[in-house]
């Protein structure tokens, strides 16, 4: 993630009592009720009704916002509470104002990587957890927009009457190295370190010939210097990967982190590092009091309700589709509750109803961008949706889905039809059906009121590919269907003799324009007590659809 708020200290009397007295917990933001942490961690793209109003071609573009939609759950609200207990637990035993601290910290610092017993003079008080996960359930984007809320950087020049120069860091967040790499962690740590304080430690401490246990305590003792409030280590399954002894070493090295120095650390990975993270640091964990943080899928639950309704909010198919149960047990059953893929799908299955043209969301339509575009992660999906654990337990992860290439295809798609429909508009101005796909249009055309002509289409929706021949064929099918499920009314084709069908305008005025003329007819049918369809039905100006068709 980038740099996160740097800020100047701005100390606050916390009501905790044990944590008053301490520069580095005093200039932290207060602590948050749960309502407050929410209102924080909710973000919601600019949306505006009338984007749903824009061509084709921007709204592809449009949708991609949806990607940046955040609506704060349960577990985000529990995963900052633990958050917030850590980094001042943390720094109970780390007051930068007490000199037994300042004395014993590069003492400390040393001890890294050396067997050799910690300083009774400053007792660790840090604690830290693992959060444990599959792929696309937002771990790492919620401990980010989680961190986010806190300052990375607080500038300390003066506590209490009397100078304090350091600048604090309150988090550090890094990618495992992709080989597991213990020196390649430390590399990353201080060019971090260097590029949010503009210092030189890289130079000084890691440029050159360096073994991994001199820049163990070289990286504790600048943790330790900078008041680092927490680390966070993310991809921790990398560690698979390296080389014999690698993982266990690291491992090691964490929890002398946690108990020499007091700094917090905490491990992100998939399911794939559950068999790595043994031994001692399962052990130092089980003492913490913060306990593992297994982060599974969303059930079909009410959590799943609200989030999808959050979701659903950002809509950008001209033809606005209120959320149903059906929609969203679909959505469920595609995404199998995983977020990604849950925000993905709903995202794809607007682009391909845009680049349709029929700006219609559908289960079956949701179902049909999950066949597409999650093939390679069908089987784990499968696997979750049977319950078949004896196949999830041979999988590491779940495939991310590739969005980019889908819209990439979707853009195109809408481009093609755009020059394909700049080049018939010349030629081709028959329909006078606007705003409607064109399956819709050609039913209005057949006589078929405008909103069963909408219906029909909506129920014939498909994921499989029909010639236009059969979807005219079904549409026009169920358009009879709907239209004679009232048996008896005018509305109804069944109460149309032949005759009538055949017979022509007999209300007609030689010379009358046929707006006055048709105007005339449907006020004489309303105060018949007819509808205005059944009106000019009855009076010649409406054929049966079997007669269009014919």
């Amino acid at each position: 993630m980038g740099q996160g708020r740097r800020i100047d200290a701005d100390y606050q009397t916390p009501p905790i009592a044990t944590y008053q007295g301490n520069p580095f917990i005093e200039a932290l933001p207060p602590i948050w009720s749960e309502e407050e942490v929410g209102q924080q961690l909710t973000y919601a793209p600019l949306y505006s009704l009338q984007d749903r109003d824009m061509p084709a071609h921007y709204r592809l573009h449009l949708i991609q916002n949806t990607l940046q939609f955040f609506e704060p759950l349960p577990v985000h609200l529990e995963l900052e509470q633990r958050f917030s207990r850590m980094i001042r637990i943390g720094y109970l035993a780390r007051n930068p104002r007490d000199p037994r601290f300042v004395a014993h910290l590069h003492e400390n610092a040393d001890r890294i990587g050396n067997a050799g017993s910690l300083s009774s003079a400053t007792r660790s008080t840090a604690t830290g957890f693992t959060i444990l996960g599959m792929s696309g359930v937002g771990k790492t984007t919620s401990v980010e927009r989680v961190l986010s809320l806190y300052p990375q950087i607080i500038g300390h020049h003066e506590y209490a009457g009397r100078p304090l120069t350091v600048m604090q860091v309150v988090w550090l967040k890094l990618d495992c190295p992709f080989d597991g790499s213990i020196k390649g962690l430390c590399l990353n740590f201080f060019q971090a370190i260097d590029d949010l304080l503009g210092s030189r430690y890289y130079e000084r401490y890691a440029s050159g010939r360096h073994t991994v246990d001199e820049l163990l305590p070289r990286m504790a003792r600048v943790a330790a210097l900078h008041g680092l409030g927490v680390l966070v280590i993310d991809e921790i399954q990398h560690l698979s990967e390296a080389k014999s002894g690698g993982s266990r070493k690291m491992l090691n090295f964490f929890v002398q982190l946690v108990n020499t120095i007091g700094l917090p650390v905490v491990l992100v990975g998939t399911y794939k590092a559950q068999a790595l993270l043994s031994g001692e640091f399962r052990q130092t964990r089980r003492g913490t009091g913060q306990g593992d943080f297994i982060w599974d899928r969303m059930a079909n639950d009410e959590v799943w309700q609200f989030f999808v309704e959050s979701l659903w909010r950002f809509q950008y198919t001209r033809r606005l589709v209120p959320l149903t149960p059906a929609l969203r047990d679909a959505l469920y059953d595609a995404s199998q509750g995983i977020t990604d893929f849950a925000v993905k799908l709903y995202m794809l299955a607007q682009a391909r109803a845009i680049t349709r043209n029929d700006d219609t969301i559908t289960p079956a339509l949701i179902r049909s961008v999950a066949k597409d575009s999650l093939r390679l992660a069908s089987p784990i999906l499968e696997a979750l949706r049977t319950g078949n654990i004896r196949l999830l337990q041979g999988v590491d992860d779940v495939v991310p889905l590739d969005v980019e290439r889908y819209l990439a295809e979707a853009e195109r798609s809408v481009t093609t039809m755009g020059r394909l429909d700049s080049l018939r508009k010349p030629a081709d101005q028959s329909s006078s059906v606007t705003g409607e796909s064109a399956l819709v249009g050609w039913l209005i055309e057949a006589g078929v009121p405008k909103i069963v002509a909408r219906q029909a289409v909506e129920f014939i929706q498909s994921d499989e590919a029909t010639s236009l021949l059969d979807d005219r064929h079904h549409a026009l099918e169920k358009a009879r269907a709907l239209m004679q499920s009232t048996p008896g009314s005018e509305d109804s084709p069944s109460a149309q003799t032949p005759e009538a069908v055949k017979k022509r305008p007999s209300q007609k005025q030689e010379g009358a324009p046929e707006s006055l003329v048709l105007k005339s007819v449907v006020q004489t049918g309303l105060k018949a007590g007819r509808s205005a369809y059944g009106a000019l039905k009855n009076a010649g100006w409406i054929q049966s659809m079997e007669a269009f068709v014919s």
